[in-house]
C-alpha cells in the first residue's frame, strides 16, 4: 500500500473521531430543546386540581416551586404592585 494512501486513511479516521462527539452533542442538544419546547406547549397536569396551576404550562409548573421559594411575583398585578412600592420607597433617595 502506498504511504500517502495510508496517511490519508489515518488522517481521515482521526478527523472522524474528532468530529463524532461534536455531532453527537449537537444532536442531543436538539432533542433536549425539543423536550423543553414540548413541555412549554402542554398545559400543566395539575391545572384541573389546583387553581394556581390554571393557565400554566408543564414547564412553568415545574419552575413554579422555585419561583415561590425565591419570592418571584406570580401575577402581572403583583409585579406592578411591587415595582410601585419599590419606587415609592426609594423616591428622592440617592441609591
Amino acid at each position: 500500500m502506498d504511504r500517502k494512501v495510508l496517511m490519508g486513511i489515518v488522517l481521515g479516521v482521526a478527523g472522524a473521531a474528532l468530529v463524532a462527539p461534536k455531532v453527537a452533542a449537537l444532536l442531543s442538544s436538539r432533542e433536549e430543546e425539543d423536550t423543553w419546547q414540548k413541555m412549554d406547549e402542554r398545559e400543566s397536569v395539575d391545572a384541573d386540581q389546583d387553581e394556581a396551576e390554571q393557565g400554566l404550562t408543564q414547564l412553568d409548573s415545574s419552575h413554579r416551586a422555585e419561583w415561590q421559594a425565591n419570592g418571584f411575583p406570580q401575577t402581572h398585578a403583583e409585579r406592578e404592585r411591587l415595582e410601585q412600592e419599590s419606587t415609592e420607597q426609594y423616591k428622592g433617595k440617592d441609591i
